[in-house]
């Protein structure tokens, strides 16, 4: 892969009009990968003219998002003219001392300004946990917030909208120290420490810090010591008036395994669910990853992959590299049916049948035993309350509607009253039970 970096990219930039054919063929064809080391790739301009029309000029940036494209790292591109080793050699130790820099300047690994506010694409399905993420890191620390919780399935952007966080901090406040980890990190330096019954490092590190973003918190399910000593990092932090920030893939009332002082404090603050993206939201996505690497592809293409790759905004990135790779290789001659046969192993064959909110509601009240009429009105007794809430979230798991959309089904409900009815059923592990047996009913029919 390290010899074919540069070939690779040739062949994605073939296809970018931004960049203007007689560059392509007179410039961009004649460099020369010198090297590739530490993600720091090496290239060689034939002349001084060449390089700078290259170097600091917008069609860098063309090379640099087009050299990351077919890499899976993060790759630094240096410029040098051809045949000057010495430059090559001093460009690779300058940059790798700049990267250490850089890792040393930023303890808490990982915020980078790949995972920010401004590149994170806000939909109806995740709008109120950025909205509810920004507002933390812009006043980190409010007891009223405290924790934000973060929760939903793998590949919905929790962990991006959590460095956001963390990136944000740091960018308004740069003498705050912030610590991104894993839960699976702060289990084994717990392990570690207990190894060598080094507590006051271990603690010191964990309980100093002004915003704590930790992921994965259902990791700590069976590990009783790790619970215990994260509830008292909890509480220093927080009694302290310090930010923590955390993700799962569960509401807290569905982690039962858990000690339930820290499922209550993590109810005491700020919970937010984070949806699979519905259709606007992955098209908005899948367009702006196509800008990012000036390609385009038709219409058809475009609809089939965003109306199909439906699961988690990480299925949808894997599904554009794997279009634009085909694009890059066959000159951009792809159709619909190319794209189909691709992403065949992506896309499961046994997709949901055509369901809909009239569908839903009928299976609901036959589930209750209550008139769909009833579920429709404005009763609010408990028992219709319940269904009509069980319903408004099924149509948001199985249809992927947006709140305001759900509201408009179901008599011009507003999309707060939506929500909260969602929200309502997903911290009742009775009502996602009963939305099991429905959903599989309706699968089903």
């Amino acid at each position: 892969m390290n010899e074919d970096i540069w070939s690779q990219t040739l062949k994605i930039i073939a296809l970018d009009s931004r960049v203007d054919d007689v560059i392509k063929n007179m410039v961009l064809k004649k460099i020369k990968q010198v090297s590739y080391e530490n993600n720091i790739l090496v290239l060689s301009c034939r002349d001084q003219f060449s390089l700078d029309l290259v170097k600091g000029q917008e069609l860098e940036t063309y090379i640099s998002k087009s050299v990351n494209m077919v890499s899976d790292n993060d790759i630094s591109v240096k410029y040098i003219i051809e045949g000057d080793d010495s430059a090559a050699i001093n460009t690779i130790l300058s940059e790798t001392k700049v990267k250490e820099k850089e890792r040393q300047a930023y303890p808490s690994s990982g915020l980078t300004d790949d995972y920010t506010f401004e590149n994170f694409i806000v939909g109806d399905c995740n709008r109120f946990a950025y909205a509810s993420a920004f507002s933390v890191a812009e006043n980190p620390g409010l007891r009223y917030k405290n924790p934000l919780y973060l929760w939903g399935n793998s590949g919905l952007g929790k962990t991006h909208l959590m460095k956001a966080v963390g990136y944000k901090v740091k960018q308004l406040f740069p003498d705050k120290n912030v610590l991104y980890t894993t839960c699976e990190e702060f289990t084994n330096a717990y392990v570690t420490c207990m190894r060598n019954k080094n507590y006051e490092d271990f603690r010191n590190k964990y309980r100093s810090i002004d915003v704590l973003l930790i992921d994965d918190i259902q990791f700590l399910i069976d590990k009783e010591g790790t619970q215990m000593e994260f509830f008292n990092t909890f509480e220093t932090l927080v009694s302290s008036g310090k930010q923590i920030v955390i993700t799962s893939d569960k509401s807290p009332k569905s982690l039962p395994e858990l000690d339930p002082r820290l499922t209550s404090r993590f109810q005491s603050g700020v919970m937010m669910d984070i949806q699979p993206p519905d259709y606007e939201t992955r098209k908005a996505i899948f367009l702006k990853k196509m800008d990012s690497v000036g390609i385009s592809f038709d219409d058809d293409i475009v609809k089939y992959i965003c109306e199909n790759v439906t699961n988690n905004v990480r299925e949808l990135n894997g599904a554009f590299n794997i279009v634009s790779s085909y694009y890059a290789l066959e000159n951009g001659n792809i159709n619909l049916d190319l794209v189909v046969s691709k992403l065949a192993p992506l896309i499961s064959p046994n997709k949901k049948k055509a369901v809909t909110t009239e569908i839903i509601i009928d299976a609901v009240s036959k589930y209750y035993d209550i008139t769909p009429d009833k579920i429709m009105s404005k009763l609010k007794s408990a028992e219709i309350v319940n269904a009509r809430s069980v319903a408004m979230f099924i149509c948001r798991d199985m249809l992927e509607m947006q709140f305001t959309k759900i509201g408009e089904s179901f008599g011009g409900k507003k999309h707060t009253t939506v929500m909260h009815a969602c929200n309502n059923v997903s911290e009742s592990d009775t009502l996602l039970a009963d939305v099991k047996i429905i959903e599989k009913r309706i699968a089903d029919v």
